[in-house]
């Protein structure tokens, strides 16, 4: 992502949920003012809840530079209804050429490879043709929310790709509304759809019945599914413990459940028998699935798909299969926690 800012001719657009701290969190504010001072047009939107860790310095930085810098929905107390519903996705388009999403922040949890607890696991991807169109709108939906002008479509146009290395891809934006998503409805596709295997990764795991009920039903059919949570290392302990009341069922309906062990796993992933997968920004919880903007990007690109899968088995080997007696054997005060937490499971 660095290296095609600094290439960037004409346009920047970014938004993150993330910008924290840390060395990267420096040198993207710089590599995005100096592509400022060059003459690129700069847009850049920080959701208000997120990026409320991020040093103002690099804002008044990238301002004072160009950038063009818009807060998505910051928290007024008049308006506490839409505090609720964040901006959760992470996109980069530059050039209208070229676009990134994925789980990826900007802070030093992703500086690292997963070598150790300090280093987050996660995936990003690069996109290239006209799926950058679809990022592209994504982005326009996020920016005019945070009161950014009307933009047209990025010039020039997204570049074709040779027919041999032509993908078919879908992009589904989400937005911060009340309800089920787009991203909702087309995962309980998938879910529905599968007929061998469900391979999972999510860095957040609260999901509402209808998910739970759904994986559960593929399972007791046969089909084999795997879900992949972060373990020892999660970053949000309450998100974990609530999520302990849901892991029971499926684990009786035979879902095999798995802690990721190195450090905090915060992939978004989803393969369906192993020949479709889709990521992006969102986790299969209630605030991916009813309240936040999220990205998912779908495709039955067999590369691709096989490198995912190469992943998530390499993922599998530095993890934990959870039994169904180590949760019969949680402490009574997690299980107490998890009941008083019920309430806000929406918000988790």
């Amino acid at each position: 992502m660095l290296d095609a800012i600094a290439k960037a001719e004409r346009q920047i657009a970014f938004v993150t949920f993330v910008y924290w701290t840390g060395e990267i969190a420096e040198r993207f504010a710089e590599a995005l003012s100096l592509a400022a001072r060059r003459g690129v047009s700069v847009r850049v939107v920080l959701d208000a809840v997120g990026a409320r860790e991020m040093d103002d310095r690099l804002i008044r930085t990238m301002r004072s530079a160009g950038v063009e810098v818009r807060w998505f929905r910051p928290v007024r107390a008049w308006r506490i209804w839409q505090s609720s519903h964040r901006t959760h996705r992470k996109l980069l388009i530059v050039d209208g050429q070229l676009g990134f999403t994925g789980g990826v922040g900007i802070a030093r949890e992703w500086q690292g490879d997963a070598r150790d607890p300090s280093q987050w696991r996660d995936s990003h991807f690069e996109l290239v043709g006209p799926a950058v169109l679809g990022l592209w709108g994504a982005f326009i939906g996020s920016w005019l929310e945070a009161g950014g002008d009307p933009l047209a479509p990025p010039t020039p146009t997204p570049a074709r790709v040779d027919p041999r290395d032509r993908l078919s891809i879908h992009v589904l934006p989400s937005t911060a509304a009340v309800g089920w998503t787009t991203i909702a409805i087309a995962l309980w596709a998938l879910i529905d759809a599968a007929e061998r295997s469900i391979k999972i990764a999510t860095a957040y795991f609260t999901p509402g019945e209808e998910t739970v009920e759904a994986l559960c039903a593929k399972a007791r059919d046969g089909v084999r599914v795997e879900l992949l949570v972060p373990g020892p290392h999660a970053d949000v302990r309450v998100a974990k413990i609530v999520a302990e009341s849901e892991l029971r069922p499926l684990i009786e309906a035979g879902v095999r459940v798995y802690y990721f062990c190195p450090t905090m796993m915060h992939t978004k992933v989803v393969v369906i028998d192993e020949a479709f997968a889709c990521f992006g920004s969102a986790n299969i919880n209630n605030r991916s699935m009813r309240k936040d903007e999220e990205i998912l990007v779908a495709t039955g690109a067999s590369d691709l798909v096989e490198d995912l899968l190469i992943d998530f088995a390499a993922d599998l080997g530095r993890s934990e299969l959870l039994e169904l007696e180590q949760l019969r054997e949680r402490p009574w005060w997690r299980r107490l926690v998890a009941k008083l937490l019920g309430p806000l499971r929406s918000e988790i």
